[in-house]
């Protein structure tokens, strides 16, 4: 289960997840990372096209194309780039919330362990 909501002024979104459902979610963030990156790479050499004819039409349509595509900071490879940290920071923040829960689940059998061997 995941629950998203707000949880007051100085805490900002908070996202509720059930432990179980970290692996899950890290696999799809993870799947959806490898995929971006993929699509980067083949980016890097497929979206800058050449001038095909050597007039002053196709030099600016050619400069157009290419800053939209791979030259400014707002073209399409950036875009990609800056969603490919997204999903980067999101299979690390579920990479320390798995730890979390398992370190957790760890302290919570040992603490219960201990209760039952000293009959407490």
């Amino acid at each position: 289960m995941v629950a998203v909501g707000s949880q007051g002024q100085d805490h900002g979104n908070r996202v509720a997840v059930d432990p179980a459902a970290v692996p899950a979610l890290r696999d799809a963030f993870a799947d959806a990372l490898a995929k971006v990156d993929r699509q980067i790479t083949l980016a890097g050499g497929d979206l800058r096209i050449g001038a095909w004819a050597n007039d002053p039409v196709t030099t600016r349509a050619t400069s157009a194309l290419n800053a939209r595509s791979v030259d400014s900071e707002e073209s399409a490879l950036s875009v990609l780039r800056a969603y490919r940290v997204q999903l980067s920071t999101a299979v690390e923040a579920l990479d320390r919330t798995a730890l979390q829960y398992q370190v957790s689940e760890e302290d919570s059998s040992a603490t219960v362990s201990k209760q039952e061997g000293t009959g407490v």
